[in-house]
């Protein structure tokens, strides 16, 4: 199965794009797959605030006033805001819209600073149930900030310095002891520390990603030529006719003359004429259409999109681009067989039509283009007649 990416856009604003780059040389589909994995669904979202929240009611009952009923109603709004942007993104990379991600970022941003004041105020209360409670729930947020966030390092650190540094801090300013610079120290160490292991936990993801998209490739692509192989092939063939069969044709492509090639200059010398082959047929057809490779000197274009109609045309030009000298000395040639998809068609039959017109090209004479021998509702518009 291909790895589908998600439609998710990197930010648009220069410094969260930054706290979501892993600072690694990756592929643009492999950098939206790890910002995917930011984006946790609303319950989730929901459970991971609860903890705060609870412990902001319990404030909230114990000292009555602005200060922790404003705490309390700032978070609650701000996670009811999150609620709705991750279910905004959910829906949009659903349908297979792009989906902005600015917002929700911003939003887990200024939760973990809420967090972290939340903190604060609880140590500043004098009131020893939060004072206990509150760095407690804090530190236990910040569990679930590294083993939810690793694919973004810099984003993970970010929150936390923002959930725990803030209490360090206001420890020392508090109680007016310079002990507590101590506090300070191991707070800044703390935050070194869990920057390496959410490192080390993006590089051991990164690598599982890796290994899966090579591992799909190997099973989806030549390993001679690099063009699609037949289980990849038939992949792309399946989601096309998914999509409907209208203007959907597969040209069946085999060379002429090429055992002579193995036979007089050995199987190395095929080999480097198949690459160069492929390379001939990628430099035809229109970018839109996908070529594979069968298997020995077999190949099939999937023509599919507005310029299907253009395949009878484009067959003639390969059959030109493939006779052309090569510097081995020996030459071959290339005969085409083109079948169109019908509604009702399954992608095996189809395969068929194209390989029964192309032995038919065969019996011709080789070098040849053969199409489906009866016109079909479609012949007016691809020149068939």
């Amino acid at each position: 199965m291909v790895l589908e990416t998600p439609p998710y856009l990197l930010p648009r604003v220069p410094a969260l794009r930054w706290l979501v780059d892993p600072s690694l040389d990756l592929p643009g589909d492999l950098r939206i797959r790890l910002l995917a994995t930011l984006f946790s669904s609303a319950p989730t979202l929901v459970l991971g605030a609860m903890g705060m929240l609870i412990i902001e009611v319990m404030a909230a009952i114990r000292h009555p006033g602005p200060l922790f009923l404003g705490l309390l109603a700032a978070d609650l709004a701000l996670l009811g805001v999150r609620v709705v942007l991750i279910r905004r993104i959910h829906r949009a990379a659903a349908t297979g819209r792009p989906a902005s991600t600015d917002l929700m970022l911003a939003s887990s941003l200024a939760w973990a600073g809420l967090v972290g004041l939340a903190t604060v105020l609880c140590v500043s209360s004098g009131d020893p149930v939060l004072q206990i409670l509150g760095p407690l729930t804090m530190m236990g947020i910040l569990s679930g900030i590294v083993t939810r966030n690793y694919a973004a390092p810099r984003l993970a650190v970010a929150m936390i310095f923002l959930c725990d540094v803030p209490m360090k801090t206001m420890l020392l300013v508090h109680y007016g002891d310079l002990w507590f610079l101590v506090g300070v120290a191991l707070g800044l160490v703390f935050v070194v520390a869990m920057s390496l292991t959410t490192v080390q936990l993006n590089r051991t993801y990164v690598e599982v990603l890796l290994a899966k998209r090579e591992n799909q490739r190997r099973a989806t692509h030549d390993s001679l030529t690099g063009l699609r192989n037949r289980t990849g092939m038939m992949e792309d063939l399946a989601a096309h006719m998914a999509r409907g069969t209208d203007d959907l044709a597969l040209l069946y492509l085999d060379l002429d003359g090429f055992k002579a090639v193995n036979d007089c200059l050995g199987h190395a010398a095929g080999d480097a004429l198949l690459v160069q082959v492929a390379g001939r047929i990628g430099a035809v057809i229109p970018e839109e259409w996908c070529a594979a490779r069968l298997g020995g000197d077999e190949f099939v274009v999937l023509a599919g999109g507005a310029r299907a109609h253009e395949a009878a045309a484009v067959a003639a030009r390969l059959i030109e681009a493939v006779k052309a000298p090569y510097d081995i000395g020996i030459g071959v040639g290339l005969s085409v067989g083109i079948g169109w998809a019908v509604p009702g068609m399954t992608r095996e039959a189809l395969l068929a039509e194209a390989d029964a017109a192309l032995y038919r090209a065969k019996a011709a004479g080789k070098g040849r283009l053969a199409a489906p021998p009866e016109p079909r509702s479609r012949a007016s518009r691809v020149g068939w007649a």
